[in-house]
Parts: structure tokens; C-alpha cells; sequence
């Protein structure tokens, strides 16, 4: 059975030699992932999840199993550097997903998203948005609450304030 730990070493390893890890895993192996998954995401141990995240978000494995943990944690992680993590697997194990099968993404997680426009953390706001415009087409569902939430004049004296306003703008553009 694999080790979450020894796995996540072994990332940031690859990592802090500057090498892209894509590890590759096997359906027994993402099973292992998606029951730790449960089990933090039952005891609500955000900070427990981090090994696990970073091992997903590196991974050139993409599965739709862990569709349901990745939805629950972003509804419920109120951890906002987790938050950050999980949205990043998000793009990866259920955008990339679906765009390698060719289909478009599941409403429930465009609402879950779009529950995320405006979060008061501007990071997490930042990543949503980050999201978002890699949706292509589908990023004009978010139009009218983008819009809403777009950072005032003072956005410009926080970075991650900054790069909301600066992908607004590029969605704007888009969006005609």
C-alpha cells in the first residue's frame, strides 16, 4: 500500500531540486488517496490534508473518484491557505479532467465556485478567479457575480486585490 508521507517527501524533494515530480499512481493508490481524503474531510483536519494536496496537485494521474472529497473541502475548508491548496487540485484533478474527457463541467462545481467570488480572503478570491478564466466558454456563467465583486481603487496597494482586478479585466475583455 502506498505512504502518503514518504510520497509527499518525495515531491517536495523534486520540488526543492527544482524538478517537476508528475508522479504517476495507480486506481489502488487513488483509492488510498480518496479514503484519507474522507477521513480528514469527516474530521474537518484541513491542515492534515496539506501532504495529500500536494501530492495531487503534482501528479500527471487525473481522476474523477476524488470529485466528491475536492467539492466537500472547498465547501467546507475554512482554512484559507488549505483553501488555496484544494483549488488547485481542483483545477487539475476535476478541470483538467474534464477537459482531457472532453466534457464540460459539472454545474454543482460551477455553483461551488461561484460561491467563492468575493471570499474576503484575496488570495483565495485571486485562485477562484484564476479558475475561472481557465474555464474558457464557460467562465461567462460567473459574469454578473464577477462583475459585482470586483475590487475597488484600492485593490491596487494588495497583490493578490491587484490580480483580481487585473483577471476581471482579461475576462472582461473576453467576455466583449
Amino acid at each position: 500500500m502506498i505512504d502518503i508521507n514518504e510520497q509527499f517527501q518525495a515531491v517536495i524533494k523534486d520540488l526543492q531540486s527544482g524538478k517537476r515530480p508528475n508522479c504517476s499512481y495507480s486506481k489502488q493508490d487513488i483509492k488510498v488517496f480518496k479514503d484519507e481524503f474522507i477521513r480528514l474531510n469527516d474530521k474537518r483536519d484541513w491542515q492534515a490534508l496539506i501532504p495529500l494536496l500536494c501530492i495531487l496537485d503534482n501528479t500527471i494521474t487525473l481522476d474523477h473518484e476524488l470529485y466528491p472529497q475536492i467539492i466537500h473541502a472547498i465547501k467546507e475548508c475554512d482554512d484559507n491557505e488549505v483553501l488555496v491548496l484544494i483549488l488547485g487540485v481542483a483545477r487539475k484533478q476535476i478541470i483538467d479532467e474534464h477537459h482531457k474527457r472532453g466534457e464540460r463541467l459539472p454545474f454543482d462545481f460551477l455553483e461551488v465556485l461561484e460561491g467563492l467570488i468575493g471570499h474576503s480572503n484575496p488570495e483565495v478570491f485571486e485562485w477562484n478567479l484564476r479558475l475561472i478564466e481557465g474555464l474558457g466558454s464557460q467562465s461567462i456563467f460567473f459574469k454578473e457575480a464577477i462583475l459585482k465583486a470586483k475590487p475597488g481603487f484600492f485593490a491596487r496597494f494588495n497583490q493578490h486585490k491587484k490580480a483580481c482586478t487585473e483577471i476581471i479585466e482579461l475576462l472582461e475583455r473576453r467576455w466583449g
